[in-house]
């Protein structure tokens, strides 16, 4: 474990050099074999030497077989133990993260929609009314159902739409009485409707009855 490296310090330091850096230097890998003490090797750089004495100065060394011991222990531990719950939290946050993406993709959506619907509002420029129920009037003239309302102060022609074909006959005297009292009163003229066919009208008209020919069988007497 880690902890148990805290004051630790190898009896030997092997320093990390490279296979070419020993080959140039073989020769002073150890220097000043004879001093006793780092004040005797340093002696000798000082008086002998031109130098500098750096402070804080950091070399790499390799690791003893404790020490690989030890970090492996910890490695592993965290592996075993540690790994599964990081992991673990790290796919619960991905798949927060995922719902949170979700949930703010369907929210500037919605609001892409809003502006959308807005914009073909104004580029329609129309909107619903609500005609007052007690103050409109549906009309049946020329055709279609004409509505009137009153509105701003004054009876207005709101909208209109077609009289569908299956109402167009049972609708013909109405329609035709619209017609009359617009002329009556307001001067206004519309065409005349057109008569539906009825099943009345349908009977044979006499005129049109095959030939009856009462001589029918004179020629046959000529002969």
């Amino acid at each position: 474990m880690l902890s148990n490296l805290l004051d630790y310090r190898p009896e030997a330091i092997e320093f990390v050099l490279s296979e070419a850096q020993k080959e140039m230097f073989k020769e002073v890998l150890t220097i000043c074999n004879g001093a006793k003490t780092s004040k005797e090797a340093i002696k000798v750089f000082e008086e002998k030497f031109n130098c500098l004495f750096p402070e804080g100065e950091v070399a790499t060394r390799k690791y003893d077989a404790h020490e690989v011991y030890e970090i492996r222990e910890e490695y592993c531990l965290k592996q075993e133990k540690e790994a599964p719950k990081r992991k673990k939290y790290l796919e619960e946050t991905l798949e927060r993260i995922k719902a949170m993406k979700k949930k703010a993709e369907e929210a500037y959506n919605s609001i892409l929609l809003e502006i959308s619907d807005l914009a073909a509002r104004v580029e329609n420029g129309t909107t619903d009314f609500l005609l007052p129920a007690t103050e409109t009037v549906r009309v049946a003239l020329n055709g279609h159902y004409c509505f009137f309302a009153w509105i701003d102060g004054k009876m207005q022609l709101c909208k209109v739409t077609p009289i569908p074909d299956w109402d167009k006959n049972q609708l013909w005297s109405q329609e035709d009485w619209n017609r009359k009292a617009m002329l009556e009163v307001f001067g206004i003229e519309f065409p005349e409707v057109k008569k539906p066919v009825t099943a009345d009208d349908e009977e044979e008209d006499p005129d049109n009855l095959p030939f009856d020919n009462e001589d029918g069988d004179s020629d046959q007497d000529d002969e």
